[in-house]
Order: C-alpha cells, then sequence, then structure tokens
C-alpha cells in the first residue's frame, strides 16, 4: 500500500507524518512560531514552510518511492495576500491578535444585521473569523489591500509554495464567515459589500482535489521522486480529525475535536442558518465529505497551555503533565470552575494580563473562591470545560429535536483521561476517547480516497474503528 505525508499544522505545534491507515510516523515535530512585533500578533510562515521541507526531506529519505501524495492542514481563518506574481504583500496575522476588538457589531451594521450575515454564510460570530480580519486590513492598511490580488489561507499558501497553483480548498474556505454553505461558492453579495474585489477569491475545490506536483525546486530540495502530487485534502484542521471520528455507517455521531480548541457538534446532510441555531452559536463549516459540520468552538487546552506557559517562564523548569494531573487529581474536591467561552480567555499571555489573572478575575466576578494552586487553576479549567460541553450539548440537543447518548473525542485532548471522565459524568453520555491522532488520520484518509486506496471516506472510518483506538469513559 502506498504512503502519503500529512503535514499537519496546530496552533501550538505541527508535526511531518508518514503512512497509510494502519500505521504512521512522525518524522518531525516542530513549534508554529508567533511573534508579536510592534504590538501586533503574526505567525512565523516562512519558518513553518522552512520546517515542513524539514520534515519533507525526512520522509523521502526514509520511504522515498514508497510516498505517493502530501496534504496539509491547519487550523482556520487565517490568510495571507499576495500580488498578481504570487508575492505577500503583507505579514501573516495571527487569529488572536487584537485588531478585530469590536468590528463585528460594526460590520454587523454595515452587512444589514446579523441575521442577515448568518443567512448567507451560517458561521457563528467570532471576532477572529476572516471577514473580520478582511474589514480590519481594510481599514488600517488599505494601500496593502490595494495592491492585493490573490487571498489564500495558510494551507492554500503553503501548497502554492510546494506546487506553483492557486486555489482555495473547500473546508477551509467555509471557516472566513465569507462562504455560502448553500450554494457552494463564496458569499459574493456580503463580499461587494464589504467593497472586496472578487478577483482575490481563486476558484473553491474539494477536499481530495489533486492539485498537482511539487516544483522542480521543491522536489530536488526534498528528495522527492517526480510521481508524488500534492493533494487539497481536508485542509481545516477539524474537518480532517472529524473525518477520523470512528463512527458506524449510517451514524450521526457527536463529537468533540479536543486540542488547543473544543469543537463540539455534528455532521448534518444541509446547513441550519435559522434564528435558533445563531443564538445558539452553532457554525456551520464543511466536511471533508461535504457534509455540513454544525458545531460550536468553544475554548480548549489553550487556556491550561498559557497557564502552564507562565509557570514555566516563572520557575524557569519544564512542568511534567504527569506531576499536573496528580496535583489535578488531589485537588478534585476544590468546587471552583470558569466559563471558557468567556472572551477574556481568548488572548495570549502579555505583560500585566496573565491568564491565571483571568482566571482569578472571574471566579472574583462571580462569587468563587480563586484557585490556590496549580492543581486547583486545572480543576476550574476541566469542570469549566465539562459544565460547557454539557450546555452546549443541550443546545445543539433543543436546536435538532433529538437525543444523543454518547460522545467521541477525538484528538489530542483526549488524552486527557480527568477531563474525559469529569465530561461523561457532567454530559450523562457515554465519552469515547480517541483515536488521539485524529486530524492526521484524517488528513490521510482523504488523500488514501483520492488516490483511489480506498472506496469511501467511510471505509477509512472503518478501518480505524477496527483497530480499537477508543478508551470508553462511562458517568
Amino acid at each position: 500500500m502506498k504512503k502519503h505525508i500529512a503535514i499537519d499544522l496546530g496552533a501550538s505545534n505541527g508535526r511531518v507524518l508518514v503512512g497509510d491507515l494502519s500505521s504512521f510516523e512522525v518524522v518531525h515535530r516542530f513549534v508554529t512560531h508567533n511573534d508579536q512585533i510592534l504590538g501586533e500578533f503574526y505567525w512565523n510562515i516562512q519558518g513553518l514552510f522552512s520546517e515542513i521541507k524539514v520534515g519533507l526531506r525526512k520522509a523521502f529519505a526514509l520511504y522515498g518511492d514508497a510516498i505517493a501524495s502530501i496534504g496539509i492542514d491547519t487550523w482556520g481563518v487565517d490568510y495571507v495576500l499576495t500580488d498578481a506574481k504570487g508575492s505577500l504583500v503583507s505579514l501573516c496575522y495571527h487569529y488572536r491578535d487584537s485588531r478585530t476588538d469590536g468590528l463585528i457589531e460594526e460590520v454587523a451594521q454595515k452587512l444589514g444585521g446579523k441575521m442577515r450575515i448568518y443567512e448567507q454564510t451560517g458561521i457563528a460570530f467570532q471576532p477572529f473569523n476572516t471577514l473580520y480580519q478582511l474589514r480590519a486590513m481594510q481599514r488600517d492598511r488599505p494601500q496593502t489591500l490595494a495592491a492585493a490580488a490573490h487571498y489564500l489561507s495558510v494551507p492554500d499558501l503553503l501548497a502554492y509554495w510546494l506546487t506553483g497553483v492557486m486555489s482555495n480548498e473547500r473546508s477551509h474556505a467555509s471557516t472566513t464567515q465569507l462562504y455560502d454553505p448553500r450554494t457552494g461558492t463564496w458569499a459574493w453579495k456580503l463580499i461587494d459589500e464589504l467593497g472586496l474585489d472578487r478577483s482575490l477569491f481563486s476558484p473553491i475545490v474539494d477536499s481530495g482535489t489533486v492539485l498537482g506536483p511539487l516544483t522542480v525546486e521543491v522536489s530536488h530540495e526534498v528528495g522527492a521522486p517526480a510521481s508524488v502530487v500534492v493533494i487539497a485534502t481536508a485542509a481545516h484542521d477539524t474537518a480532517s480529525a472529524v473525518a477520523a471520528v470512528p463512527s458506524a455507517e449510517g451514524e450521526t455521531p457527536l463529537y468533540i475535536s479536543s486540542g488547543t480548541w473544543s469543537l463540539l457538534g455534528v455532521e448534518l446532510e444541509t446547513p441550519r442558518m435559522d434564528e435558533q441555531a445563531l443564538q445558539s452559536g452553532f457554525t456551520n463549516e464543511v466536511a471533508a465529505s461535504g457534509k455540513i459540520r454544525f458545531l460550536k468552538n468553544i475554548m480548549g487546552m489553550w487556556i491550561q497551555q498559557e497557564c502552564v506557559r507562565h509557570w514555566e517562564k516563572e520557575e524557569g523548569t519544564e512542568i511534567a503533565w504527569k506531576t499536573l494531573d496528580e496535583q489535578t487529581i488531589a485537588c478534585a474536591s476544590y468546587q471552583g470552575w470558569i466559563d471558557p467561552t468567556d472572551q477574556r480567555f481568548l488572548k495570549p499571555n502579555t505583560h500585566g494580563n496573565l491568564m491565571v489573572d483571568r482566571i482569578n478575575s472571574w471566579c472574583d466576578e462571580h462569587g468563587i473562591g480563586r484557585p490556590a494552586s496549580k492543581g486547583e487553576y486545572m480543576v476550574a479549567i476541566y469542570r469549566g470545560l465539562a459544565k460547557a460541553y454539557a450546555k452546549a450539548i443541550k443546545d445543539l440537543e433543543s436546536v435538532l429535536e433529538t437525543k444523543f447518548s454518547s460522545l467521541y473525542i477525538i484528538g489530542g485532548g483526549c488524552k486527557n483521561e480527568i477531563l474525559d471522565q469529569w465530561t461523561a459524568a457532567e454530559t450523562g453520555l457515554t465519552v469515547y476517547a480517541g483515536p488521539v491522532e485524529a486530524t492526521a488520520l484524517g488528513n490521510l484518509i482523504v488523500q488514501a480516497w483520492a488516490a483511489g486506496g480506498i472506496s469511501s471516506l467511510q471505509e477509512g472510518r472503518d478501518q480505524i474503528r477496527a483497530q480499537g483506538m477508543v478508551k470508553v469513559f462511562r458517568p
């Protein structure tokens, strides 16, 4: 069986993997670096591309002609603009940059209200959506925007740098709040009314589209055979992860893709773009299959990660996750919790505005005793996440007029067995935790399907389920 390379970039780290649905190997890991420059927050996109090429060299040195294709997935909403010849006209902003603060209401007023935007895009209102990022550039850097000829999402750009082919992959385009999931095209009315040039946006390609071979230069640099192609996999990492939910054919699984974010939802045949869905905070993004990922964005392990980063910097030593788990269990009697959906938890640590301080302020405002130790901070975060999951599931059941009896938790966050068990207890659902490497597996599933190695996406799910990569947690 041919092997595939999955390039999986998360908000904290990136990996280059080689394998198939039965086994794979991580050949290169790296930090997805970002920087604050003069008060603004950017991705080091060229550094990420360099790390990807390091991983590709390692992959081809190990497996050579056995590799058939390469696919890239990343977080959503972020993008670059290029000129007519494909050169960057600006740095790549990070979705946590503050330039979009306050723009939701401004843009909603300009475009006829939130419901009108939701009726055309089905996307929940988050300040980091591409819609508001482009509006901020229009306001703050109009000359830069005027110089742009092409919009490319982060995975679109990386694929372009590998192949010389520009395209906009569908699952990622659907995160922008500039895409219409009913028509499968860009939301042209909103784009026109925002004053953006239609020519910025390329034709949208489906997950599984073969983009083409590597450029001669890249092929030579990484030692790849001429037969290797780049495939537009499910380029949004959540779309890749959901492709690997180990559900049976005909099942409509309730899932949480758990990592820096927690994405909770189901797959639907058609979008839900009504008032109830809007008020419940659900979003309509496109799945690898072309179906709709009807889900809610909930802050995930980001809050935990920022606390740990602060403590490690303060103490000058690495904190072992096993030790932190032991401290959390020892503090389980602490009854504090936070609401992870509160927007104060979105931003990274800065001098004078640490995540631990924001947790303290939330507890103060709600009459809850502040955490007094690392373990208690973790309890507050995990219990808050479990409560947020339970509320989102109730909202989802109300919108869809259905009841769920089980929940799949996939992705790196499912390794947190404390949260898995507390989620089962808080929701009253049986939790199936795994696979841990759902995003990479989903990336590989789409590539295998595009290359003819499997006959359907469901066959990929069936193979994962048969391998038993799941732990069960009962209420």
